[in-house]
């Protein structure tokens, strides 16, 4: 007849739970950390990829997949019947709007949007929505930004907004002035992503009035029914849809991923989890072994009076049960208080966070984490279970807490002396420590596995963070300590010379001025041929909607940018690859330079014919060039963004200032680069701010304040990965502490026997001590040896992504972590040791016999 002992296991696995509150520590520490890391790592990692998300979507300013340009009706109502699409809407440029010098370097369009394409993927993207989209001709909706640039501090719906805006198709071209009715706002984002790109909305009314519809001048948005398959559906529109040679289907930039850029996004999710596992297993696993281990005469006490081995399992897995019932939750608080704190602190780091941040608490992370947790916790104690189940009552009687491997050695004659024998140890404490570590193999990869990842990941973030160099990330985005920019000269302002002759000779006086470099921008025209520029012209209306610059209109109107420079900006140019440029002969005006990517589209383009265009009436020309055209030979190519002066139907080029001064009397000043000696740096940057800080018409980049900025990223990047670290570092020193406390617990009678034999406690204890310089020894060999191979190779990996990042090894924090370890080491066998003695050496040797 079966007995029912459910309440006899219960009363063991309690009062086993209060006689082993130590363990019990123990164990309801490892399963809180492994809820902990599982939580809070992605939880963090959740919260980053939605605010990265929403970020991008912001950025986009839609939720669109993809846009097909120029649609007809036929096509939009066949999209809608299309079973992959899920949303179709409508948009169409209306006007460009002409820039006010208060508004500075700006590109403003007035657009169109219908129902769906204003409701269900415009507005989404956009946050703080006031007042209604426009219905009537002279009603707009206005970003906040740009009404902020206008000096609009207090919107009010209905208050009259002055624009001036033009299109080529209206009014011959010429600008209109219109006044307009403001019907709300909203913020955006856009203008972030395109550098100070963005539109205002306009009714149909006013699209209609001005011919504008999204067949001739605009697109269809599309949202597909899954975000992963944009690419393949992109491709089925381009059949379905029977699309001409002048239509296109554009993706939205965030979906126009490669697939290996996703397999290597997966890889590097699949390693952090199995990682995440290992770490988890390794530290519950070892905690209940080492438990289990000191109660296996407990057990087999339990065995001899008829306890079954599913009975015994069912007492480990039941106090592991009870324990994950106060872990889980502990862990998990602490990782929803991680999360809330981490979160926007490690997103703060980046400028693009402006959009917001998403904190992410659902519910399946956290019921997930503290399944895995559970899942994590009874795999730790099957095989510790298993053990205490099938081990015998009289085995376990023998049993000392450590394996005994016997090995036969010969013992040579010569090393036979009477009355001693010498054995490998020869007695000594060092040598008998090493042996007494891999008597129990096992154990020992555990403790030194969990050590030496802990302190890997510590030596690779630390690395990380040390390596990303500030000055050489400023270095590297920023051509000089301060550059001044003329937002006058882009945006569709009428150009002003703000840096003329008086304001440089000001910047040169400054204390610890060096050096400055101008670029120079102007307007010109090239002498257009099919041979010479025809493969780059159906480039640009094939990647830019240019479908009107026909052959014809070309030959008229192939005009493009001036830039002058000096010989010093094309001294970061690489030439690796070959074609170097002649800087000297460029600095005499003797070559220009185009700028591409794609030199072979200029392949049969030898010299250029240049006329100088009067972008204002108060450009001024040398009466000797006015009117002539200038023949400059092709001496090379730069970077298409090179100096970041924008393009146009023609392709810019780039010519020394000297030439540039020989056309014009005063070109136009687009940016100029101030270097100055480092002791001056900041005193330099207060005055230049003095000087330009109340100029809407000039902006300001400069390496103090970008160093600054990223001084305070550095420091919040230095406390996540730092706390990563330690928490692994932690679960390592966690492992040893619980290793050598228990072990040498489990082998008070071994150590009693040391003693009966003429071991003095003072060798006894330098043998533990040994013992703990051991692991350390072996683990720090493993960090700066295979660990460092780890950690070269990860920052291999992120200097691809980050390529200012320098090298740099963390050899103050690495040294002290090593010191920690060492301490840890030395410290806890000496005081486990004490706490074992207090006993006297015959109440220890009793002990066998219970």
């Amino acid at each position: 007849m079966k007995n029912n002992n459910k309440a006899v296991i219960k009363k063991i696995i309690n009062r086993s739970l209060k006689s082993n509150k130590k363990r019990n520590f123990f164990i309801t520490t490892a399963i809180a950390l492994t809820t902990l890391l599982i939580a809070s790592v992605f939880s963090i990692g959740m919260s980053i990829m939605e605010t990265m998300k929403m970020h991008e979507t912001r950025l986009m300013g839609t939720l669109a997949h993809a846009a097909i340009t120029r649609p007809t009706d036929i096509q939009v109502e066949k999209l809608k019947k299309l079973s992959y699409v899920k949303e179709v809407g409508t948009g169409n440029y209306v006007a460009t709007v002409k820039n006010t010098p208060q508004m500075g370097d700006m590109s403003l369009t007035l657009h169109y949007f219908d129902t769906t394409e204003w409701e269900n993927l415009r507005a989404p993207a956009y946050t703080n929505i006031v007042g209604t989209y426009p219905q009537k001709e002279n009603e707009i909706m206005v970003p906040l930004w740009v009404l902020e640039k206008m000096g609009v501090d207090n919107p009010k719906i209905g208050m009259e907004i002055p624009l001036t805006y033009h299109d080529k198709n209206v009014n011959d071209g010429l600008p209109v002035d219109k006044i307009f009715s403001l019907s709300g706002w909203f913020t955006s984002y856009m203008h972030i992503r395109s550098g100070n790109i963005d539109f205002i909305l306009v009714s149909e009314e006013f699209s209609k009035r001005l011919g504008k519809t999204a067949e001739t001048d605009g697109a269809a948005s599309v949202v597909f029914d899954n975000s992963k398959k944009v690419s393949e559906y992109c491709d089925l529109l381009v059949s379905d849809l029977n699309l001409s040679e002048n239509q296109n289907v554009k993706p939205v930039p965030v979906y126009n991923v490669d697939a290996s850029t996703i397999k290597n996004s997966i890889l590097a999710l699949s390693c952090i989890v199995i990682f995440l596992i290992l770490t988890g297993y390794l530290l519950i696993y070892n905690v209940l072994y080492i438990s289990v281990s000191r109660d296996i005469r407990f057990y087999g006490l339990l065995k001899t009076i008829g306890t079954t081995p599913r009975q015994i399992k069912r007492i480990v897995t039941g106090q592991i049960l009870k324990l994950c019932i106060i872990g889980i939750p502990v862990g998990e608080t602490a990782a929803f208080l991680v999360s809330f704190a981490a979160v926007p602190m490690a997103l703060s780091i980046y400028e693009d966070t402006k959009t917001g941040t998403v904190i992410s608490f659902s519910p399946i992370i956290y019921i997930g984490a503290a399944l895995f947790a559970l899942l994590t916790a009874l795999l730790g104690a099957f095989k510790p279970a298993k053990k205490a189940a099938g081990i015998t009552p009289i085995e376990a009687v023998k049993y000392i807490g450590v394996k005994l491997k016997i090995k036969k050695r010969m013992v040579r004659p010569e090393r036979i002396y009477p009355g001693r024998i010498f054995s490998f140890a020869n007695g000594k404490p060092f040598k008998m420590a090493f042996r007494n570590i891999f008597r129990d193999g096992k154990r020992a990869a555990i403790v030194i596995i969990s050590l030496f990842l802990g302190m890997t990941t510590f030596t690779c973030v630390t690395t990380l963070i040390t390596s990303m160099d500030t000055d050489n990330y400023v270095d590297s985005y920023l051509e000089s300590d301060i550059v001044l920019i003329n937002n006058t000269v882009s945006g569709g302002l009428e150009p002003k010379q703000k840096f003329d002759s008086s304001f440089i000779e000001k910047i040169k006086t400054l204390s610890g001025f060096e050096s400055l470099r101008i670029t120079s921008r102007e307007w010109m025209r090239l002498d257009y041929t099919q041979k010479d520029f025809g493969k780059y012209a159906d480039m640009y209306i094939k990647k830019y909607g240019g479908e009107g610059l026909g052959e014809d209109y070309l030959k008229d109107n192939f005009s493009g940018i001036l830039v002058g420079i000096d010989k010093e900006a094309l001294a970061s140019l690489d030439y690796s690859s070959g074609n170097p440029i002649d800087i000297d002969a460029f600095d005499r005006g003797e070559i220009a330079l185009i700028s591409t990517d794609t030199p072979e589209l200029f392949e049969n383009v030898d010299e250029l014919t240049i006329y100088p265009i009067k972008n204002t009436d108060e450009t001024k020309m040398h009466k000797e060039t006015e009117g002539k055209p200038v023949k400059v030979p092709v001496g090379g190519y730069v970077p298409l963004f090179f100096e970041r002066v924008g393009f146009s139907a023609a392709p810019t080029v780039f010519v020394s200032n000297a030439l540039m001064d020989s056309i014009y009397e005063e070109p136009v000043i687009y940016k100029i680069c101030i270097d100055v000696a480092k002791e001056y740096e900041k005193q330099t940057l207060e005055t230049i701010k003095q000087l330009t800080d109340k100029d809407y018409e000039i902006s300001r980049r400069s390496k103090a304040e970008a160093r600054e900025e990223l001084r305070e990223g550095k420091i919040i990047m230095y406390i996540l990965g730092g706390g990563i670290s330690l928490i692994l570092a932690f679960v390592g020193i966690l492992n040893f502490i619980n290793v050598m406390s228990v072990g040498i617990t489990v082998r008070r009678q071994e150590l009693a026997n040391l003693e009966c034999v003429g071991m003095s406690r003072r060798q006894v204890r330098k043998m533990l001590i040994y013992e703990g310089l051991w692991y350390a020894t072996l683990i720090l060999i493993l960090v700066f040896t295979a660990g460092s191979a780890v950690t070269v190779g990860i920052f291999n990996l992120f200097r691809k992504q980050a390529t200012y990042a320098i090298f740099s090894y963390p050899f103050i924090p690495v040294f002290l972590a090593s010191l920690t370890i060492l301490a840890v080491c030395i410290i806890t066998p000496e005081k486990m040791y004490r706490t074992v003695i207090k006993s006297s050496l015959v109440e220890r040797l009793r002990e066998a016999e219970y």
